[in-house]
């Protein structure tokens, strides 16, 4: 059987609105009308937290002290992505995500996260929205620090059930992060359907949310 790695963001949560709400708040509160939001958002719409920070900081000519940039890039989760979750009760997942998550767990398919969240917003996945039904914080791939990107971040994620890449199935929406799993090595990748889905030999399926997914596709055999 293939093993299964989950993007979450705009795969197994679909929260772009959010994101897009809590980004903005939040440049807002550091920038106020020095920065056009509209137009720097979709540079950096599918980069980590510090990443982005960086760049509003650089734009703002501001000196990039990581302890600031830190406490913004965790602003954004908690003060306003999480707080809006709550207000307007977003706590479910994507169609499909929860019973395709209790099949792998019933069928003892090995499977982990793979996220660019922070893990203030791992820890919130967790509780909130239960993914502790399913996943173990010790091996999920997040955003600590240590990860220079999403190649990496795959690549871990895959060592730490015991599986090589290559022998991965990737759940995965964001062009640049299909991208990123393709150079760590995945060969299939399932793609959350967006405008700009890329078309590459290794996206074995594209789907519209988890209801959609050809289960045929977990077996061994040549994609």
């Amino acid at each position: 059987m293939k093993k299964v790695l989950f993007d979450f963001n705009g795969t197994l949560f679909f929260d772009s609105d959010i994101n897009y709400i809590a980004w903005k708040e939040t440049i807002r509160e550091l920038a106020g009308d020095r920065i056009e939001f509209d137009q720097i958002y979709p540079q950096y719409r599918s980069v980590r937290n510090e990443a982005f920070i960086s760049a509003v900081f650089r734009s703002l000519d501001m000196p990039e002290d990581p302890e600031k940039i830190r406490y913004w890039a965790k602003r954004k989760e908690t003060e306003y992505y999480q707080n809006y979750c709550r207000r307007n009760k977003r706590n479910k997942l994507a169609s499909g995500a929860a019973e395709l998550l209790d099949l792998l767990k019933e069928r003892d398919i090995l499977f982990n996260l793979c996220t660019a969240s922070i893990k203030e917003n791992v820890d919130f996945y967790l509780s909130y929205l239960g993914l502790n039904r399913w996943f173990d914080i010790k091996k999920i791939a997040y955003d600590d620090g240590t990860f220079i990107n999403k190649v990496e971040m795959y690549r871990s994620a895959a060592e730490r059930i015991g599986a090589d890449i290559q022998d991965c199935l990737v759940f995965e929406d964001s062009p640049k992060s299909i991208k990123e799993a393709i150079e760590a090595g995945c060969r299939n990748i399932i793609a959350i359907k967006r405008k700009d889905t890329p078309d590459f030999k290794e996206i074995v399926q594209t789907i519209r949310d988890f209801t959609e997914f050809d289960r045929n596709l977990l077996e061994d055999h040549d994609l």
